[in-house]
């Protein structure tokens, strides 16, 4: 008797790779819309957290109409890992206490953190998302991106770094969640007016209002110059 019964069988239906853009909004709460909006930059570089020997910064912040991407970097006089890619901190990862840990402290005490793994949603969740994934450097320097939804509100927006195996205390840097928010405005769509695709029984994919950055990104639009706020930083062992 055969042990692989039966003849060839109908392969599966996967999707088909999309080869035009089309109008999207997406689950605004898993990834920023790289594809069609250009993001506001903050160029707010500061250390977050730091030792003897390792030092984990900030280098921009980048402002979505709906959420946040900050761009961080763990520098270190000695090799962090073998592998950049594999990054120090992952959403998707178990995290480990003693590693490296991340999160932010809203002003209404709402958080968010790289203590929880980020499985997206099909709905919008009511509370913050915060996810966390490396994106390449050397084993002295790991670039990663810490996402974020929502936007902040007006008031202070904490970032807390903690990495107990590389003597780094619980750290705590204040931001202005006001100008965060303020910035948002100047993101801008690349496409607008873009088509919808055809449904076939799948959500529709629409395109929110659009905004402009400069009058070379399309109609310009009134806007106020958001104060640059000087951030405030205090620590706890």
């Amino acid at each position: 008797m055969s042990f692989f019964t039966g003849g060839p069988r109908e392969r599966p239906l996967f999707p088909v790779p999309e080869q035009e853009l089309y109008a999207f909004n997406g689950r605004h709460w898993t990834d920023p819309p790289r594809e069609y909006i250009v993001p506001a930059v903050l160029p707010w570089a500061q250390p977050l957290g730091r030792s003897e020997r390792t030092v984990v910064a900030l280098r921009a912040i980048e402002v979505w109409p709906q959420a946040v991407t900050l761009r961080v970097t763990v520098f270190s006089r000695d090799s962090l890992v073998d592998d950049p890619a594999e990054g120090l901190i992952d959403h998707r990862r178990k995290p480990d206490y003693n590693g490296l840990l991340i999160g932010v402290l809203f002003a209404d005490g709402s958080r968010a953190s790289s203590e929880t793994i980020s499985v997206p949603s099909a709905s919008e969740p009511d509370a913050p998302v915060l996810r966390a994934q490396p994106v390449g450097g050397t084993r002295f320097a790991v670039d990663h991106e810490i996402f974020l939804w929502p936007l902040p509100s007006a008031g202070p927006l904490k970032l807390v770094v903690q990495w107990t195996d590389r003597d780094i205390p619980e750290t705590r840097t204040t931001l202005d969640g006001g100008a965060i928010r303020a910035a948002a405005k100047d993101a801008a769509e690349i496409w607008p007016g873009l088509g919808k695709r055809q449904v076939n029984g799948l959500p529709v994919r629409r395109v929110g209002k659009q905004v402009a950055l400069t009058p070379d990104w399309g109609t310009p639009v009134d806007r106020a110059e958001a104060p640059r706020p000087v951030p405030e930083k205090e620590s706890s062992s």
